[in-house]
């Protein structure tokens, strides 16, 4: 028989050590507790242009390319092919992010990142119609070396039933005729983001200087027109050219829009960040990938609650309560609904994915350790 003083103490080391569990959980699944963050973009004083050095981002808070006759009429002009084009002016900022950072992103109302121009170390990458965290299968084109850090590149994406073709400073740089964004055919309403993705989780850093999106195919003779526009500071003079659908040159030096030279599509720069698309408990069918990080993240949150369901499962143990019978299942009870409430509390961090995946594994780590107390007796 232990002596009930020593009981008491172990009972009380139990609570302790369970409280500390508990707490380090919490601070774990929440942390940094910052659910209103900095939207970290700025303005350039000197040189014009906007700065994304965080986590942050842009964009219109109503859809652009919404149809062909949405921007200028002449668009209508049988001899102009309908597409899309793009022509950006940017400075990457580094080349370290651990993942595919967006630079550019046109969204639908239906879920879909239609067009995505993203940076990999010093790599600039394009893909289309992706939906979801599975980027990565999608088809996509690369070019390495692209965005070197510091480095001011300008490009000229332009893409239709002909295929894909990218220009650097105005000179062809690779021409791809399978690839397509479009086929001849307007993407309807999009929002245009830039920065991050509309998750909220693929930030980039560096400073945008120019952007215009047109929804015709240009030229080679055009695009080399409109680089020599560029350079000399004259971007301006395209606000009427055939197919522009949105023209900004990120010259406002202060204040929470970038105004829409061609048009009424401006970007919004709020002072708070918010991901436009917010996870709320994923499915795991939707979430699965065969990776390694996956797999990583399934083994961690497995083995993180199995200390909160030995301890918990071993105070309830030592209690003569009726849920010393059933302190398996209290267990698993609890560590269900404690992990529930932390994916659903991560809905507001920016920073943090509300998965189902991790309750489950939450769970099932908790019922492991949990087991391990089989056999321990109240009286113990």
């Amino acid at each position: 028989m232990i002596n009930p003083s020593h009981l008491l103490a172990r009972k009380r080391a139990l609570g302790l050590l369970l409280l500390a569990i508990t707490s380090g959980i919490l601070v774990a699944g929440l942390w940094p507790f910052n659910f209103s963050p900095r939207n970290e973009v700025e303005w350039l004083k000197n040189t014009g242009g906007a700065r994304f050095y965080g986590l942050g981002l842009a964009y219109t808070e109503k859809p652009i390319l919404s149809s062909p006759q949405t921007s200028i009429p002449t668009i209508q002009d049988s001899n102009i092919p309908l597409g899309l084009s793009i022509e950006l002016w940017l400075q990457a900022g580094t080349e370290s992010a651990p993942y595919t950072a967006r630079i550019l992103s046109l969204y639908d109302n239906q879920g879909i990142e239609r067009v995505v121009l993203s940076q990999w170390k010093s790599g600039l990458i394009l893909q289309k119609d992706i939906r979801g965290r599975h980027e990565e299968r999608q088809p996509k084109l690369g070019i390495r070396n692209a965005l070197p850090k510091g480095g001011k590149r300008f490009f000229t994406i332009t893409s239709g039933a002909g295929g894909t073709c990218i220009y650097v400073g105005g000179k062809l740089l690779e021409k791809h005729p399978r690839f397509r964004l479009t086929s001849g055919k307007s993407l309807g309403p999009c929002q245009l983001i830039l920065g991050n993705s509309p998750r909220g989780k693929q930030s980039w850093q560096g400073n945008l200087y120019s952007l215009a999106v047109y929804d015709v195919t240009l030229t080679e003779e055009q695009v080399f027109q409109h680089f020599q526009k560029w350079e000399n500071q004259e971007g301006a003079f395209l606000s009427k050219e055939r197919g522009l659908v949105a023209l900004y040159l990120f010259d406002e030096s202060s204040g929470p829009l970038a105004h829409d030279r061609a048009g009424n599509y401006n970007l919004l720069i709020p002072s708070r960040f918010e991901a436009l698309q917010k996870t709320v408990l994923v499915p795991p069918w939707k979430d699965f990938e065969l990776s390694r990080s996956y797999a990583l993240d399934i083994i961690t949150n497995i083995l993180g609650f199995i200390p909160f369901g030995f301890f918990l499962a071993a105070y309830l143990r030592t209690r003569k309560t009726p849920m010393a019978a059933r302190s398996s299942l209290v267990t698993i009870l609890a560590a269900g609904i404690t992990s529930l409430i932390i994916e659903l509390l991560q809905i507001y961090l920016p920073m943090r994915s509300s998965q189902c995946a991790d309750v489950i594994c939450n769970t099932l780590g908790a019922a492991l350790g949990s087991y391990m107390t089989r056999g321990l007796k109240p009286d113990d």
